[in-house]
């Protein structure tokens, strides 16, 4: 994988230059093979959080999978979680609440989503949980793919 996380990306008409910053999350990882161009377009700009990370690493095999999963992941931008995120997390579950929409994204979801908002990353998922908390956060995120377009 790239150790380079961050490139600069042409940003409008002005010709400006804005920097861009993706926190992949787990469906987007997994899915990643099926949208091969899509991920080869973003991979220099993704990160890792640690909800993230852990959840890879469930998937591995055995010890030598293991490794393997850790080894990949190495160079990518590490995204710290922090007491601003787990605060984010906590206000944006209340506000889902406020509309009785608390009880579809998970708790792990609610923390990825705040550590992406806190960092000023934009959140590159295959979840729909993940719009249900954009609808109430306003924060960025994409879709790895078209919805449905991978299953």
């Amino acid at each position: 994988m790239v150790a380079s996380v961050r490139h600069q990306k042409r940003c409008g008409d002005s010709g400006a230059h804005a920097l861009v910053l993706y926190l992949a999350d787990t469906s987007a990882w997994h899915r990643s093979g099926r949208a091969f161009d899509r991920w080869l377009e973003l991979v220099d700009d993704l990160a890792l959080c640690t909800p993230v990370r852990l959840e890879l690493f469930v998937s591995a095999r055995g010890p030598g999978d293991y490794r393997t999963v850790s080894d990949n992941l190495l160079g990518f931008r590490h995204l710290s979680m922090g007491e601003s995120a787990e605060r984010v997390a906590t206000q944006t579950q209340a506000l889902l609440a406020q509309r009785s929409q608390h009880r579809g994204p998970t708790p792990i979801d609610l923390l990825i989503a705040a550590i992406a908002e806190v960092n000023g990353a934009t959140l590159l998922h295959y979840d729909r949980h993940f719009d249900t908390i954009a609808r109430v956060t306003g924060q960025p995120m994409e879709w790895l793919a078209r919805r449905g377009s991978l299953d």
